[in-house]
């Protein structure tokens, strides 16, 4: 098997000649302290044990209750790396589940986003958490805001 050499000298660039090591490891400092803040004051709900990273696409965790886990949902707060971006998303617990809940919903209430594609998406409806990242507790309050106000729209 063949790696391309360029993306390798420029990955050994940045790690020797930036912050990039440590920045990382910064944010996921982070996203562990949201996962284990929304684990205290989300008592009643069931959390991954850990967070997933994907190769610097997104990272996640995510969570339910017995009533999501009923119905086939459940909540994950996603990391976008390119966009820069935290999310809370209302997802199926398979690709069944959440195309049926897109076919339940036409459309939600702005400015959450449906998914147009549910079998390509990791998502049925999210809305965008706009916070200043490096303030963890209010991270943390815009995060469980935006599951609330998911969990409003379940019917």
């Amino acid at each position: 098997m063949h790696f391309d050499p360029a993306l390798l000298e420029t990955y050994r660039t940045l790690l020797q000649t930036t912050d990039l090591q440590r920045a990382y490891q910064e944010f996921i400092r982070l996203f562990r302290f949201l996962r284990t803040e929304l684990e205290r004051q989300l008592p009643d709900f069931r959390f991954q044990s850990s967070i997933t990273e994907n190769a610097m696409d997104y990272a996640y965790f995510s969570f339910t209750d017995s009533g999501l886990k009923e119905k086939g949902l459940k909540l994950v707060v996603a990391f976008d790396y390119h966009r820069f971006l935290l999310e809370v998303r209302l997802s199926g617990v398979n690709r069944t589940a959440q195309c049926r809940w897109a076919e339940h919903w036409r459309d939600c209430p702005p400015p959450m986003e449906l998914t147009t594609d549910p079998d390509h998406t990791d998502f049925v409806v999210r809305p965008l958490v706009e916070t200043e990242l490096s303030d963890g507790e209010k991270a943390a309050v815009a995060v469980k805001e935006a599951a609330d106000r998911l969990l409003k729209i379940i019917p």
